[in-house]
């Protein structure tokens, strides 16, 4: 191979041969086979491991009708590349009842993709933080197992963190899945969704570090006990069936082998779904009052 007449050694070809588009070079990350944390845990529950065989869960998916009491739900979050097409760098989980903390789940994740600056300054992940760390398919075939019979939880409105691990799996989850920032606009009658820090803030949760996937689902999941028990005086929920009516995004799409979008919620088939409106003008209602502690 020649450069303006002059002809490139080996080791310059493989380097250019690992050049990112953009112009960065790639580095060899090593892969690990083992969950690599960031966090730990914050006391003295279980936390998963990536050969576990067992899960907390060993249940099918609850019926609309079965009590809150009665469900398991898994809080999740996840760490992205921060740029089209997302691909994951973290994944943090939290698996509970209305009463217990059950376990943990939290890894970081092998990926080789460039990291927008942005997304790196705001969760602290480079592409060399992920040396070490397991690969994708081995992290998610471990949560598929972590998330059996769960009801997940998360904190975005358009159920950016499921679809994303649908998409990845490609294949629909078969898991109800609940949004907390659509059971707070509930709640307090908004129309713009809100972040999870000022959530946490209103409900007097602590919230160990923001933008590390295992806190914010741990926060996650604090924060929607206390907005069922809201929920409970306020509206009188009592079943599954009365959180999909509040607090149920669009249901998460995976990419079938066609490339055809499918919907988890219609067996299969091909749909559609409402973003939900993130504010602009006209988009504000009622917020909780700043000053108010709720409780």
């Amino acid at each position: 191979m020649s450069d303006g007449g002059g002809t490139v050694a080996d080791g310059d070809l493989s380097s250019i041969e690992r050049r990112h588009q953009n112009g960065r070079r790639r580095s060899n990350i090593p892969v690990g086979d083992t969950f690599v944390s960031r966090l730990g845990p914050s006391g003295t529950e279980l936390f998963a491991a990536i050969d576990d065989l067992e899960t907390p869960m060993d249940m099918q998916r609850p019926g609309s009708n079965t009590p809150i009491e009665q469900l398991h739900f898994v809080a999740l979050d996840c760490e992205t590349t921060g740029h089209t097409p997302h691909r994951l760098v973290e994944l943090g989980a939290v698996a509970f009842t209305l009463d217990q903390h059950l376990m943990s789940f939290e890894t970081l994740v092998h990926s080789t993709d460039y990291i927008n600056p942005f997304a790196r300054r705001i969760h602290g992940i480079s592409r060399e933080t992920l040396g070490g760390a397991p690969p994708m398919d081995r992290v998610l075939a471990r949560f598929h197992r972590f998330i059996h019979g769960a009801v997940l939880v998360e904190h975005s409105a358009d159920a950016f963190d499921t679809r994303l691990i649908a998409q990845t799996l490609r294949e629909p989850l078969d898991n109800d899945n609940l949004d907390t920032s659509r059971l707070a606009s509930q709640i307090w009658d908004l129309h713009d969704t809100i972040g999870l820090e000022r959530l946490c803030a209103q409900l007097d949760v602590h919230h160990r570090r923001p933008h590390h996937a295992l806190a914010d689902a741990e926060a996650t999941a604090e924060c929607f006990v206390a907005l069922i028990a809201l929920g409970r005086e306020r509206f009188g929920w009592q079943t599954l069936a009365d959180l999909l009516a509040s607090g149920a995004p669009p249901a998460p799409r995976a990419l079938a082998e066609s490339g055809t979008k499918i919907s988890a919620a219609n067996n299969g088939t091909q749909a559609r779904h409402p973003r939900r409106r993130r504010g602009g003008r006209g988009g504000r209602g009622r917020k909780p009052d700043e000053n108010t502690t709720v409780a």
